[in-house]
C-alpha cells in the first residue's frame, strides 16, 4: 500500500509536470497535496474502520463536487476555481490508488462496510507481465495527469455549463410574459 508521502509527492509532481503551476499558485497545489494526504487519519482505529471514514466516495468525489459547484455559482477567482478542481483530482486519484494496493477500501462506507479493490493481472503461463501494481500505477498516473493536462481547459467548460445553467435556471423561474 503507498505510503502518505507517495500521496503528497505523485499528485504535486504531476501537477508540476503539467505545469499547472503557471497559472496556478504553488500554494495552492501544495495545499491540495496535503489535503489529499489528511484523508489518511482514518487509518487510526478509534475513527470508525480503516479506510472507511475519509477514503470513501463521499469525502473524495461528492464533497469535492459541492466545492467545485459552489466556487463556480459564488463566481470566485480563477485560482479558486481551479484550486477545487485540483482538489477533486487529489482525492479521487488518492482512493483510487489505495483500491489498487491490497486490502481494499469501504468505498461507500457509512451505507455499506465492504471493502472494494481492484484486482487484475496481465498474466502468461509462467509468471506476470504486469503486476495489479503495476496496471494500478498506470491507471493512477493517467487519472492525476491528464486532469491536470487540461485543467484550464476543464475550469473554461465548467464555467460555460454553469453560466448556461444558470441562464436556463433563470429562465425558467422569471418566465417572460
Amino acid at each position: 500500500m503507498p505510503d502518505s508521502l507517495f500521496h503528497f509527492l505523485f499528485p504535486v509532481i504531476s501537477a508540476l509536470a503539467a505545469r499547472v503551476h503557471i497559472k496556478h499558485p504553488i500554494r495552492n497545489i501544495l495545499l491540495a497535496g496535503l489535503l489529499a494526504v489528511l484523508i489518511d487519519i482514518d487509518h487510526l482505529s478509534f475513527l470508525g474502520p480503516t479506510r472507511g471514514l475519509l477514503h470513501n466516495f463521499f469525502a473524495t468525489s461528492v464533497f469535492p463536487a459541492i466545492l467545485i459547484f459552489l466556487t463556480f455559482h459564488f463566481r470566485k477567482s480563477y485560482q479558486a476555481k481551479g484550486f477545487a478542481i485540483l482538489l477533486m483530482i487529489f482525492l479521487s486519484s488518492h482512493t483510487f490508488l489505495d483500491l489498487s494496493f491490497g486490502g481494499g477500501v469501504a468505498l461507500f462506507y457509512p451505507f455499506s462496510l465492504k471493502y472494494h479493490s481492484f484486482d487484475f493481472e496481465l498474466s502468461v503461463t509462467e509468471g506476470s507481465i504486469v503486476s495489479q501494481q503495476g496496471l494500478g500505477l498506470l491507471f493512477y498516473f493517467v487519472s492525476v495527469i491528464l486532469p491536470l493536462y487540461f485543467l484550464d481547459r476543464l475550469i473554461e467548460m465548467t464555467e460555460r455549463r454553469h453560466e448556461s445553467f444558470k441562464k436556463a435556471f433563470k429562465q425558467l423561474t422569471h418566465p417572460k410574459k
